[in-house]
């Protein structure tokens, strides 16, 4: 698994792709001060039903891979509770983002399993399927596929294209460049 530099932020992401592939502002962290970066794995489920999800744990995806449900954004049901989180972590999956709902969230906050959601509610999906197989989905008019780059922290979720990670990181390092830049002389004119 390819690693990612430890500056890399949602905003340095956004800041590079000139706010392309950034989800709608109603896909939050479930707790705070969540970083994840690493390659989408895309599901869809249908509505108020997860077997997607369970599926796709058969034959897990990578450790550090980002799993992306879509599907989930008119549900009144849980995309996953603690328990299918914890699988998840055991796998080694960096964490999830979904325009779903999760369930069991102080549990899934204590595990530490970085999650990004439409919110939290307490009723179980379904499990009745189909399980619905994917290469893409879309959240918010914005097409992931497996493979492209997620970066999730507090700020959001950007989406990179994987055909573009290398000039889009070089771009988020010139910004990086830039602000430090910045920062410097406005801490240095203060001090005067």
């Amino acid at each position: 698994m390819k690693q990612f530099p430890e500056w890399l932020s949602a905003t340095l992401a956004s800041d590079a792709s000139e706010g392309k592939g950034v989800l709608p502002e109603n896909i939050l962290p479930l707790q705070a001060n969540s970083l994840v970066v690493g390659p989408a794995h895309v599901l869809l489920i249908n509505r108020d039903d997860n077997l997607s999800v369970h599926k796709a744990l058969e034959q897990p995806p990578a450790p550090g891979t980002v799993l992306v449900v879509a599907g989930g954004s008119t549900s009144r049901t849980a995309t996953l509770g603690g328990l299918m989180a914890l699988r998840m972590q055991k796998h080694g999956i960096a964490g999830l983002v979904t325009d779903g709902l999760v369930r069991d969230s102080r549990e899934i906050r204590e595990m530490g399993f970085a999650v990004w959601c439409r919110g939290v509610t307490p009723i179980a999906p379904k499990k009745t399927g189909p399980a619905i197989d994917c290469t893409a989905v879309s959240i918010g008019g914005i097409t992931i596929r497996n493979g492209d780059l997620v970066i999730a922290d507090d700020d959001g979720v950007v989406i990179w294209p994987q055909e573009q990670i290398k000039t889009l990181l070089v771009k988020a390092e010139a910004r990086l460049k830039y602000d430090n830049e910045r920062l410097a002389r406005i801490q240095n004119s203060e001090r005067r």
